[in-house]
């Protein structure tokens, strides 16, 4: 799980991010970015709605996937921004290795890699 202080916990954050960032949209989910403009560590957001499965055991995983799969790479991404990850109904049914991958994918191609 990706530590509590490399995570976003107010609501006006992740609407900063939803309404005046970049949205890129992947296969299981949509990530939004949005550069702070200083050197404080890169924060992270995850948003699963109940659209995405009834189950509250399934949404943890997802998130618990794609949590990880930052804190892995944490070291390798640039500071300074703040990331909304929108999961897709997509996502409850791929396996954790095609999401971390993809999660990957995502931070190359939105340039928050160092």
């Amino acid at each position: 799980m990706l530590p509590s202080k490399y995570r976003l916990k107010k609501r006006s954050s992740f609407a900063r991010v939803e309404l005046q960032g970049n949205i890129s949209q992947f296969p299981s989910f949509g990530m939004g970015t949005i550069e702070r403009k200083d050197l404080e560590p890169t924060l992270f957001g995850f948003v699963i709605s109940t659209k995405i499965s009834k189950l509250a055991v399934t949404r943890n995983k997802i998130k618990r996937i794609l949590s990880d799969a930052v804190r892995v790479n944490y070291e390798s991404i640039k500071p300074g921004y703040d990331v909304v990850f929108l999961v897709k109904p997509i996502a409850a049914k791929k396996e954790s290795g095609v999401l971390t991958s993809e999660v990957m994918q995502a931070l190359q191609k939105t340039n928050l890699l160092k």
